[in-house]
């Protein structure tokens, strides 16, 4: 009995102790904790697990559905760490409610977690605000997106006359706080619906539908003209067409009016009438001494406006049908005339007989003409006749050498407005000439010595090779020196965007110091020859002092040379009194065998001779340099 008491209780404890019963198959824990890392279309998933004594890691998976609809099982294992149970799952649609759970199977059976709730964010609607810069055929949209990046979103602008609203190809620029669209090609006097659309991929919305409408077609606006130059039978004149009233032009031009008479003539431009601004227009055929308004006109279908006008006199001139006829038509009064204009074409007969008015004879010698105010804007110097003096001859649009040289009572000269070249020396020793105007259409512009009361050299508006800087003829970029005037006086800076200076371009200035700034690159020769400066400090980034750059500077006493001169050409400082040469260069340029000759004194005596410190030896050694006396270091 006792026996099969124990092999009872044996087979009970057996029992109690069997696979199915031991506590490493206990059932875990598991629970959806939440959700983190939402967007329109994915999101991460998280829950826990909880282990029952030694349990085994059960297999784990969520599940999702969406307001009710069938539940998915996401087959991928979601990420373990520790008792945390993660995943992140994508396709979601945006702003839509979703449902999930963690489920464990530990291979008996599958347990569920508690059912969370999350939604996706919605996609971005997009927003219009206004519709500006309405004109007849064109308007900026302005609309909005509230997406960190315009690439998260395909936008698109709609457009039509009706309900009917159809994608626009009109670029659309993004900013980060606003979304523009510029459209072209509209209609005028019509009404437009326009929206934005966004699609991210997920979904499309729609912005509000706003509206405008274009400006109605009208007649032009027509600006007033403007006065580029003038002569006394000629003018050149500008306009612009700030809107065709939103039709092409069919005509456009200048009404010129007779102001005594009333009699009106029209001057129709003929090519490209439809650009934002008129090409310059000529307009010849003016009376002597005749009052005019000029008035610019616009048409288009609808109709034609006009300008405000313009008003001017012409003054008096001789007028040229023909090449070599000033001598006959002046006759005997070639000596009376103190203010004369000249119109029409001249050769070296013509110039010939204008340099007797201008107080020269064809041999040279002094005259007694009078003329002091030359208007030569409507001449056209031709090639042909004899010479104008100096065995000198016409060529085509040329103001040559020596044509008004030593004529010196004249005080102004206005140059042909056709003029493409001022010959070197082509106003030499005009000593009472203040200011002179280079034409627009000049491309090539020497100096003249001896113009002694010049101050201030100008060029004409429309000029694409010149330009004028407080009187000073520059290239266009204002980087390289052209002509200095004479007469200007005082202390000169060199303007920070010159980086050359040309041949003899302060020959007998008035400047009393000079300093160059560094950078200027080149020099040409006789850059100073004959002026009146007693100071100059030349550019650190010049390297060589080119041939007779001071020569004949009989007032030069201090030079400051750059630490980058390499060269020293020859005459630089012939006829110089030079008592201070200062030389930055840490080695001895090297000299040109008449670099430092000079008629003016003994040069090595007279002159101190500065150098950086601790380079004196260098100099002292130095075949050319240890020529002078007095070397000292800075």
């Amino acid at each position: 009995m006792k026996t099969r008491l124990l092999i009872l209780t044996m087979a009970i404890v057996a029992a109690a102790c069997s696979p199915d019963n031991a506590p490493t198959n206990i059932a875990p824990k598991v629970t959806a904790t939440g959700v983190t890392d939402v967007t329109r279309a994915e999101a991460t998933l998280c829950g826990r697990v909880e282990l029952q004594g030694t349990t085994a890691m059960p297999e784990l998976h969520f599940a999702i559905n969406r307001n009710g609809q069938d539940e998915t099982i996401i087959t991928q294992q979601p990420t373990v760490i520790g008792d945390s149970v993660s995943q992140r799952v994508d396709g979601l649609t945006p702003g839509r409610e979703y449902h999930f759970y963690l489920q464990a199977t530990n291979g008996r059976t599958t347990m569920k977690s508690n059912s969370l709730t999350f939604s996706t964010e919605a996609s971005k609607v997009p927003t219009v605000s206004e519709a500006t810069d309405i004109t007849h055929n064109e308007a900026t949209l302005h609309g909005k997106l509230d997406v960190k990046d315009t690439s998260e979103a395909e936008v698109e602008c709609l457009l039509g006359t009706d309900n009917n609203l159809e994608p626009v190809s009109d670029s659309i620029i993004f900013t980060p706080d606003s979304i523009t669209v510029r459209l072209t090609g509209l209609t005028a006097n019509t009404t437009y619906y326009f929206c934005l659309t966004a699609n991210d991929g997920y979904s499309e919305t729609h912005s509000d539908t706003l509206s405008f409408t274009t400006l109605p077609n009208t007649k032009p606006t027509v600006g007033q003209p403007v006065l580029l130059s003038y002569g006394p039978t000629s003018m050149v004149v500008q306009y612009v067409v700030p809107d065709n009233g939103g039709e092409p032009l069919t005509a456009t031009g200048i009404y010129v009016t007779e102001t005594a008479t009333g009699n009106r003539r029209r001057v129709e431009v003929t090519d490209n009438i439809n650009n934002d601004t008129i090409s310059p227009v000529r307009i010849g055929d003016l009376e002597l001494l005749t009052s005019y308004e000029i008035s610019a006109y616009a048409a288009n279908s609808i109709g034609e406006a006009t300008s405000e006008p313009l008003t001017l006199t012409t003054g008096n001139a001789f007028v040229l049908d023909a090449p070599g006829q000033l001598a006959s038509l002046i006759g005997s009064d070639v000596y009376k005339f103190t203010e004369l204009a000249f119109v029409g074409p001249m050769n070296g007969d013509d110039l010939r007989c204008l340099r007797r008015m201008m107080g020269r004879e064809p041999t040279g010698a002094a005259g007694q003409g009078r003329l002091a105010v030359v208007d030569m804007t409507d001449a056209h110097i031709v090639e042909g006749g004899g010479t104008y003096g100096s065995s000198r001859y016409t060529s085509d649009n040329v103001v040559g050498y020596g044509l008004f040289a030593d004529c010196t009572a004249l005080t102004t000269v206005i140059l042909p407005a056709d003029a493409t070249t001022i010959e070197e020396n082509a106003l030499r020793g005009c000593t009472s000439l203040t200011t002179l105007t280079i034409p627009a259409t000049a491309t090539k512009v020497s100096p003249s010595t001896g113009c002694s009361a010049l101050k201030s050299v100008n060029v004409s508006a429309g000029s694409t090779a010149f330009s004028s800087r407080d009187g000073v003829l520059m290239d266009a970029a204002q980087t390289q020196i052209v002509w200095f005037p004479m007469a200007k006086t005082g202390d000169y800076v060199l303007p920070e965007s010159v980086t050359g200076i040309g041949d003899y371009a302060f020959s007998e200035c008035g400047i009393t110091r000079f300093t160059m700034n560094d950078g200027v690159k080149n020099m040409g020769q006789a850059a100073f020859y004959g002026s009146r400066v007693e100071e100059v400090t030349l550019s650190d980034g010049l390297r060589t002092v080119p041939t007779s750059t001071f020569q004949n500077c009989t007032a030069l006493h201090t030079v400051r040379l750059g630490a980058s001169t390499e060269l020293i050409s020859d005459y630089a400082f012939h006829g110089c009194p030079l008592r201070h040469l200062y030389v930055d260069a840490p080695y001895p340029p090297v000299c040109n065998a008449n670099a430092f000759t000079t008629s003016y004194s003994d040069l090595f005596n007279s002159c101190v001779l500065h150098v950086p410190a601790g380079r004196s030896g260098f100099y002292k050694a130095d075949s050319d340099w240890g020529k002078f006396k007095n070397i000292v270091e800075e």
